[in-house]
């Protein structure tokens, strides 16, 4: 992704997160966008605008259900945004530039979680490369790691994907996500995985599939075209909710910068996430790589005591600082005194 994909894709989520927070406008967010039902034809930027508009919205809302068996065509928030998979005949207004959310695993102190990572797609159909991006393969099928070395898949090297959407009423989907490849053993079963490794590998596909198609669409899983009781030891005959937030994905997570960006230091570098602090609290660090030397430090307030991640920004001065290579960490707040902190990292660049 260059520079100016970036900015532009800062810019548009800071438009949609102010639109969700604090004012919870959803509607306007609606008045801007189609059902997920209609062929989106994307004019330039219109698919980085129609994703980010719906992953952050989702990021930033949440939800407040398990992944548990639904009723069919219930969805845990039934938020009419446009899906960003344009048809063939929309392939010459198609953004070149369209944006994918992928959640990753993590670690925190509270056990492995899911990281949001924003990706450039190359293909018009964005939820199928999504979803194939979180079990670590590209649409050309070779291996795909996430950008950020901190984060990986749960899946094992391998895993085939296949994902469409299905009807479910006059008015609903459900998000169908086919396994198989499974070289290395039964995906039926968790094998050597942790029994929270192999939740979060179903909820990893559950995000983004979701962020993908902009709806909290229920997700069934099949094992080589066909229902299965379990996969990786996790019940599968149901559609299934997306996870808890608080419990799910990790308690901070930075949008921009993205791995590896290059920061001019005459321009004010601008962090921008989501997060979950006690008191809102969320503290944005520029430091060298041994974590000895910081050179700028910022707070922000996120926000706290509800099932949701909240938008945060807050701006560095990189005026000082010399060429080389920095880490920016933004972390939550730990009355305990135990530090038990979430933090999220980027590795940037800073020239002159």
């Amino acid at each position: 992704m260059t520079d100016h994909e970036l900015r532009d894709l800062r810019d548009l989520l800071t438009d949609a997160v102010a639109d969700v927070e604090p004012g919870h406008a959803l509607d306007q967010i609606r008045a801007r966008t189609t059902t997920t039902r209609r062929r989106w034809p994307y004019a330039a930027g219109g698919a980085v605008l129609a994703v980010a508009a719906s992953v952050t919205a989702f990021a930033i809302l949440g939800s407040d259900t398990t992944p548990r068996a639904t009723d069919p065509g219930s969805t845990t928030s039934p938020s009419p945004t446009p899906s960003p998979t344009a048809s063939a005949t929309d392939s010459e207004t198609q953004s070149p530039s369209a944006v994918v959310a992928v959640y990753y695993v993590g670690d925190t102190p509270d056990g492995p979680r899911l990281y949001r990572e924003f990706r450039s797609a190359i293909s018009d159909d964005l939820l199928t490369e999504a979803v194939s991006a979180a079990v670590g393969r590209a649409p050309d099928d070779r291996p795909l790691a996430p950008l950020d070395p901190d984060y990986r898949s749960a899946w094992q090297s391998g895993t085939a994907v296949s994902v469409r959407t299905v009807p479910d009423g006059d008015d609903d989907v459900i998000i169908e996500i086919n396994l198989g490849g499974d070289p290395e053993g039964s995906l039926h079963d968790r094998g050597s995985l942790s029994e929270a490794e192999a939740s979060l590998a179903i909820e990893q596909l559950i995000y983004t599939a979701q962020a993908a198609i902009g709806e909290r669409a229920p997700v069934q899983f099949l094992l080589n075209g066909e229902r299965t009781d379990q996969v990786l030891g996790v019940p599968t005959s149901e559609p299934l909710a997306n996870g808890p937030v608080l419990d799910t994905l990790a308690h901070v997570s930075l949008t921009t910068p993205s791995e590896g960006m290059l920061i001019d230091n005459d321009e004010p570098l601008v962090v921008e996430g989501v997060g979950n602090s006690f008191e809102g609290n969320i503290v944005t660090r520029v430091e060298d790589l041994t974590g000895s030397v910081v050179v700028d430090q910022q707070p922000a307030i996120a926000g706290w005591g509800e099932e949701k991640l909240f938008p945060f920004e807050v701006t560095l001065d990189l005026t000082q600082v010399s060429p080389g290579d920095y880490l920016v960490v933004s972390s939550t707040d730990d009355p305990s005194g135990q530090g038990r902190f979430h933090s999220d990292t980027r590795r940037i660049t800073v020239v002159e």
